[in-house]
């Protein structure tokens, strides 16, 4: 676990690099959003969305008035989307993004010719 706080942070390796398991930021994050949602300001167009599924699905909407991609572009504006790493935490998760980036020969490949 290189990075222990405020939001853990786990780096695994995949094939050709690394996975960051942001489990603990994405439950801060929906924490908000929720929190968000049963606001006035945005509990009524949350509310709507469920209405809006039996309307007649050849309308034809401009970019600006879809419902559902405003409201979650609304959201995004209101919820803080960075997630801080610290001192120390710095080094420890680019130490680990590091070795996991560096290249790796592959088992039966033969070398550069």
């Amino acid at each position: 676990m290189p990075v222990d706080g405020p939001h853990r942070i786990y780096v695994d390796p995949i094939p050709g690099g690394a996975s960051l398991d942001v489990e603990a930021f994405v439950q801060h994050v929906v924490h908000d959003v929720i929190e968000l949602l049963l606001t006035e300001k945005y509990g009524d167009r949350f509310d709507a969305l469920g209405d809006m599924q039996a309307r007649d699905p050849h309308l034809i909407e401009l970019p600006g008035n879809l419902p559902f991609e405003s409201l979650v572009a609304d959201l995004i504006g209101d919820i803080n989307t960075k997630m801080p790493v610290y001192g120390g935490q710095v080094l420890r998760l680019a130490e680990r993004l590091r070795e996991l980036g560096e290249p790796k020969a592959v088992p039966g490949q033969r070398g550069a010719a």
